[in-house]
């Protein structure tokens, strides 16, 4: 990179330009770092701002443009054959495929400012036979929109930029993150489209033609939809409070609680009582909630994968949130554990256990037992991860929250694809 910079302060534009074509040639060029560097150059006076980016954008649309070509004239079976030595193998080549034969323009604006996606979108652009001018239009965009935010961004920092480069760079992981959502959302409702017109009129049907009909479960869906958007407020209002970190002096005030109450001759107790999140127990959890959707015998699949989704779901968000925290606030002393993960899965393997019972049984002093015993458990739980790990009180709350946001709103969609089914069935009957 030193180099580089030398050869920029050298000879100026040629240099800017040549990185650009070339990193989009598949040249792995750190150019995020060059492109700013050349708007704090720009701030000094020694660049001018517009040719700086006209420069920048005109070597990345020519480097497109011959990677395009390059996919374009070797086609699908050189890459099948070749492609898995600079990693595009034919999995990867199908999948890509796949996504920008359906996608392609809209995936083409942003693919230029995710490192890694870009080096391969131009080719990939070419292979599956792009309409060229489509591609110029959209890629051309995307390329200037990458390079221009760069160099601006050093630009308006000037002799800053070190100081807030750093910062600059989480931003641009999050507007990635975001990015990369919305574009998913896009895709999900495009290809969902047909089946998501269908589902707005029956529900809308439902609520006006038949407002009695399946009155009991409409009120268990506004139920699960209050108690989601409850613990989903709560979520926000404590991540607001992590990040101000506004929970040092209760965490202190629980912890001094907790071991005046509970001195060492509790210890076997609360080893038994945090031996809930271990694997053994909740894989037999597992087990019986599965058992109970199979005996059950109604909507088995629908409620299986739900339920995979679910625990599947707890770990990437937990893991998710905790790197995300991490990597924003890695300059701040928070905890590494926040929300904790076991306390999560513990809400999701015994929450979705609990669902499942009370769903399919209506004995009312058996759910308001099990609803009290749960809560109950949760407490226990919270105490033993404070007295045997040293786990942060405010950690484990916020698992509990987080798991519970998560369980409720899976379960919401749930009862909402059981009741768009109960609708088209009744239609049919009433068609027939």
């Amino acid at each position: 990179m030193g180099e580089l910079i030398h050869l920029l302060n050298e000879y100026g534009y040629i240099v800017l330009f040549l990185s650009l074509m070339l990193e989009l040639i598949i040249i792995p060029i750190p150019n995020e770092a060059l492109l700013s560097y050349v708007g704090v150059l720009a701030f000094q006076g020694k660049m001018n701002l517009i040719l700086s980016i006209l420069a920048a954008g005109l070597g990345g649309i020519i480097g497109a443009s011959i990677s395009y070509w390059i996919g374009h004239i070797l086609g699908v079976p050189f890459f099948k054959k070749y492609g898995r030595y600079i990693h595009m193998g034919p999995e990867k080549m199908e999948k890509m495929e796949r996504w920008y034969t359906k996608y392609g323009k809209v995936l083409l604006i942003f693919s230029y400012i995710i490192p890694g996606i870009r080096h391969i979108a131009s080719i990939i652009s070419g292979v599956i036979k792009l309409p060229f001018r489509s591609f110029a239009v959209f890629s051309y965009i995307g390329v200037f929109l990458w390079t221009g935010t760069l160099i601006f961004l050093g630009y308006s920092l000037g002799p800053k930029w070190d100081q807030y480069e750093g910062e600059i760079k989480k931003w641009l992981v999050l507007a990635s993150i975001a990015i990369g959502f919305i574009v998913l959302t896009y895709i999900v409702i495009k290809t969902n489209r047909q089946s998501i017109k269908e589902s707005f009129f029956l529900l809308t049907q439902v609520t006006f033609k038949h407002f009695r009909s399946y009155l009991k479960v409409k009120f268990l869906i506004l139920i699960i939809l209050v108690l989601f958007a409850a613990l989903f407020t709560l979520m926000v209002g404590m991540i607001q409070d992590f990040i101000s970190n506004e929970f040092v002096h209760f965490n202190t005030i629980v912890r001094t609680i907790v071991f005046s109450l509970f001195n060492s001759n509790w210890k076997v107790v609360m080893l038994k009582i945090y031996a809930l999140s271990s694997i053994k127990v909740l894989g037999v959890f597992t087990l019986l909630t599965i058992f109970i959707i199979l005996f059950n015998r109604k909507n088995i699949w629908l409620e299986l994968i739900f339920f995979a989704v679910t625990l599947i779901g707890t770990f990437l968000f937990s893991e998710g949130i905790q790197w995300l925290f991490q990597f924003l606030f890695s300059n701040k002393h928070i905890s590494s554990n926040f929300p904790d993960q076991s306390a999560m899965f513990l809400v999701s393997v015994f929450g979705f256990f609990l669902i499942m019972l009370l769903r399919h049984h209506r004995y009312y002093k058996l759910i308001t037992v099990l609803l009290a015993s749960f809560i109950f458990i949760l407490a226990l739980y919270g105490i033993s991860a404070i007295y045997i790990n040293h786990s942060e009180p405010s950690d484990i709350i916020a698992g509990y929250v987080f798991g519970g946001a998560w369980v409720s709103g899976m379960f919401l969609a749930l009862e909402m694809f059981r009741f768009l089914s109960i609708l088209k069935r009744s239609l049919i009957k009433e068609d027939n």
